[in-house]
């Protein structure tokens, strides 16, 4: 039997050039789902993709993987040299087609028939890229629907089909960022540049530098920027560096201290003693938090102690933006803490849980209403004030979801929508809502899961036993 290689083609729509070739492309998979998945053009690889009719690209290129045309085999001999021959008396097998891979075949089914096709034929090289290159790309639309743990799951799919271990690294230490997972995403993206992954490497040295910043490792953090910069020109990470280099020009004489808990740098000497009394109380709030989410957080927690000036050189007025990473406190002056400050510190430090637990995906009325609510704030303190509003025709159904309320109503508003949960499922749905939320899912989604309704149903829910209660 002579079998040959497929003929070459030179467009999305065709077969590639060879197996030789189709191996090629998919060993940069990685690379490609990863542009897939920050929403870039990816650059073609070289003679395998040619536009037609245009000098430009066209606006939305996808990564299309080609099965070669089907292949007969004599037993499980494969050769891609033309005119050989496979001298064989068993009986002939045929390599069942398979989609070309893109965004709308990479579906469960498919990767199901991909690894059921590559098991069946395990001398196959091709076959079991494809079934790698079909899982990142899996991985991929994952990753840009924030569902990670599917995402995870893919990977760990890939690596047992032996799939480039830069590219799984790539994609891990993207995923652990996007979770602000510090410590796996700085291990992973260290491996990837060790792998010498050409998965993005900018952003690889990228997501280094912001472990280190989080970390207040401040040097390694610059050096990392740096590296990535020289890599790619990013807007991205050009803010990144220049936001760690006005950190270290306005704390440049600054200690640093890593306890139990807390990474805390302050000005020396004149802020020791006022930082004493800080920690000393963010400590305590730190074991009532543990106990009341029932978790605790898997890295430190970054506390800066400024001036009042250099606080305001470097964020907004005290206690005025949603947690970002870091406690920024001013204290200057200070010479004990009063209630209202120990409050304060509370409301801030809930923040941290809240973030370790759903990094980006706790929406703001989420953030602020919880944070209320462990500080002590419940709906009968402000409960008629919302029936006014309620009752006159408004509603925070728009306003609340956007953080766009008064902001005069949007704090009572956010703590009593949180008590209101709380009377329904008891705090243990709250915990239930923020694990949804680590786990991928949307808030509407997280809610569903916990409450039965969504973001709107749940207002609608809350505002009726608001005017039924305190009209």
């Amino acid at each position: 039997m002579v079998m040959r290689a497929p003929e070459p083609e030179r467009s999305l729509g065709s077969a590639l050039l060879n197996i030789a070739m189709l191996s090629t492309i998919l060993c940069a998979a990685g690379y490609y789902g990863l542009k897939y998945w920050q929403g870039e053009q990816p650059v073609q690889p070289p003679d395998a993709i040619e536009t037609a009719g245009t000098e430009d690209p066209p606006p939305v290129v996808e990564l299309t993987v080609h099965q070669p045309e089907p292949i007969v085999l004599s037993g499980f001999r494969v050769t891609n040299e033309p005119g050989t021959d496979v001298a064989t008396s068993e009986p002939e097998v045929v390599i069942p087609e398979l989609p070309d891979l893109n965004e709308a075949s990479v579906t469960p089914a498919l990767l199901s028939r991909a690894k059921e096709v590559a098991s069946e034929h395990p001398g196959v090289d091709w076959l079991r890229e494809y079934v790698i290159a079909a899982h990142l790309l899996a991985a991929g639309k994952e990753i840009r629907g924030r569902r990670y743990r599917e995402a995870l799951r893919y990977l760990d799919e890939c690596d047992d089909w032996a799939a480039p271990p830069g590219d799984i690294a790539s994609f891990r230490a993207v995923i652990y960022a996007a979770e602000e997972e510090w410590e796996p995403a700085l291990q992973w993206a260290e491996a990837a540049i060790a792998y010498r992954s050409e998965t993005n490497p900018a952003e690889m040295h990228h997501i280094i530098g912001k472990a280190h910043y989080y970390r207040e490792e401040m040097s390694r953090a610059i050096e990392s920027f740096q590296k990535a910069l020289a890599l790619r020109d990013d807007p991205t990470i050009r803010a990144s560096l220049q936001r760690a280099l006005q950190e270290v020009q306005t704390a440049g004489g600054y200690q640093s201290q890593r306890l139990s808990h807390f990474i805390v740098r302050y000005e020396g000497g004149s802020m020791e003693d006022t930082g004493r009394m800080v920690i000393d109380t963010m400590d305590r709030s730190y074991s009532s938090l543990v106990s009341q989410f029932g978790f605790e957080p898997s890295e430190r927690v970054v506390v800066i102690l400024y001036s009042r000036r250099d606080y305001r050189e470097i964020g907004p007025d005290w206690s005025a933006g949603l947690f970002d990473g870091k406690i920024r406190v001013p204290v200057r002056g200070l010479e004990r803490l009063d209630e209202n400050i120990k409050t304060t510190l509370h409301h801030e430090l809930a923040h941290a849980f809240i973030h370790a637990k759903a990094g980006k995906s706790a929406p703001r009325w989420l953030h602020e209403g919880l944070a209320e609510y462990v500080e002590g704030t419940r709906t009968e303190q402000n409960g008629k004030l919302l029936a006014n509003v309620i009752n006159s025709g408004q509603s925070f159904e728009q306003c609340l979801p956007t953080a766009r309320c008064d902001v005069r109503l949007f704090y009572p508003a956010a703590a009593s929508m949180v008590d209101y949960m709380i009377q329904k499922r008891g705090m243990g749905g709250v915990r239930d809502v923020l694990s949804a939320l680590e786990e991928g899912n949307d808030i509407d989604g997280s809610l569903n899961r916990v409450l039965g309704y969504d973001v709107s149903g749940l207002i609608r829910d809350w505002e009726h036993f608001i005017r039924r209660r305190y009209s």
